[in-house]
């Protein structure tokens, strides 16, 4: 009785191949929707911030800044 629901369910393998082939021009890892987008955009902002903040700090340590 439990098991039914995860054995009878329909496939949706067609359809989602559809639907992620059909629009080539975005990148594979943005095809899923908005909330990728959010994911993906918001991993970049922190990664840049990162690196910034990265770059600043040795560029203290090598005018050798102290605090």
């Amino acid at each position: 009785m439990a098991l039914e629901s995860i054995f009878n369910r329909r496939n949706r393998v067609p359809e989602m191949q559809r639907h992620y082939q059909t629009n080539l021009k975005a990148p594979l890892y943005l095809r899923g929707g908005p909330r990728d987008k959010l994911m993906v955009y918001g991993v970049y902002t922190m990664l840049s911030f990162g690196v910034a903040y990265t770059a600043f700090e040795f560029s203290k340590l090598m005018r050798g800044i102290k605090e």
